[in-house]
């Protein structure tokens, strides 16, 4: 070994009670803020319109931070989801895919829908989105 280079150290594990590191850069105490953090993060990973999460009813539950009115996505989300229609969606005349999945909260059936981006980006970020909204409204 040349003494003029130095060795290769690595960090050592955490011990138990020491810092963690947490991936997420912001949090909150409020699931309502939480969810609203967790889906605008989805969004902003994927470049997407929108992330809604909205209950079986078409009510709008949670959605990203943007200015869209996304309150007649939420009311076609969970139709869409049962297969009963086809979304055809332009936003300035550019055509938007959508892809929404179906989630079990305490009895409920609720629906989370992704709206423009690659269908890879989509399913990606529906998956993340679905497992956030399990963790945070547990």
């Amino acid at each position: 070994m040349e003494s003029g280079k130095t060795p290769f150290r690595v960090r050592p594990l955490p011990r138990k009670g020491g810092p963690i590191h947490d991936r997420r850069k912001r949090r909150s105490a409020s699931s309502a803020v939480a969810m609203e953090l967790a889906l605008s993060s989805a969004a902003a990973r994927g470049r997407f319109e929108a992330v809604i999460l909205v209950d079986d009813d078409g009510m709008l539950v949670s959605r990203n931070r943007t200015a869209l009115d996304l309150s007649m996505l939420a009311a076609v989300t969970p139709i869409v989801a049962r297969g009963q229609a086809v979304p055809r969606i332009k936003r300035e005349g550019k055509p938007l895919d959508l892809s929404v999945s179906a989630l079990e909260l305490a009895g409920e059936t609720f629906y989370v829908a992704v709206l423009g981006g690659s269908f890879g980006d989509r399913r990606r970020e529906l998956d993340e989105s679905i497992s956030a909204a399990r963790r945070i409204l547990a």
